[in-house]
């Protein structure tokens, strides 16, 4: 059965922030540094090499549902936790 609307591919694509970094890169649109974890760790180091202030968000959320906007190590500590 074919399903109208966005295919799923083009929804991966806008939600895989890594994904979506290489198109823009590819297309020669600038936009801000960016990184993308799965811990904690990786996140803190992350955040360590951009610098804040940062928008953290949970990964495959639509419309900025669960971001926060972090400018202290602790703010992205406890974002990045899951609750």
């Amino acid at each position: 059965m074919k399903i109208l609307g966005t295919t799923p591919e083009t929804i991966n694509l806008a939600e895989d922030r890594d994904e979506f970094r290489k198109l823009m890169r590819k297309l020669g649109i600038p936009q801000p540094e960016s990184g993308m974890a799965s811990n904690l760790v990786d996140a803190l180091a992350i955040a360590a090499e951009i610098g804040y202030p940062l928008i953290v968000r949970p990964s495959f959320v639509l419309g900025g549902r669960g971001m926060e906007s972090c400018t202290t190590m602790r703010c992205c500590a406890s974002t990045s936790t899951p609750r």
